[in-house]
């Protein structure tokens, strides 16, 4: 598994996610040291994920406290451009 950002003027790299993601590993792993940061560099920013349990744990929620979070239903591709980017690369 890989996790990746991507907003209008920036992107990160590819985060490679070895074995199974839990909602501990996704703050620790993920969170505080990618989005937090980038959030703080890109206020008003709105953090955009699906609705998977990691991201919707209770520790994951309370990590984004102060962020504009905007959900989407679990697993749904058509409604996040970074799958059509992982699109591109495949191809």
């Amino acid at each position: 598994m890989v996790w990746g950002a991507i907003g209008y003027d920036f992107r990160l790299s590819l985060v490679v996610i070895w074995g199974t993601l839990i909602a501990q590993r996704y703050v620790s792993d993920i969170l505080h040291p990618h989005v937090l940061p980038l959030l703080r560099q890109h206020p008003g920013t709105v953090f955009q994920q699906d609705n998977a349990r990691p991201h919707m744990a209770c520790v994951s929620m309370g990590c984004l406290c102060h962020v504009e979070v905007l959900l989407q239903p679990a697993r749904s591709p058509h409604l996040s451009p970074i799958e059509h980017v992982w699109d591109l690369l495949r191809h």
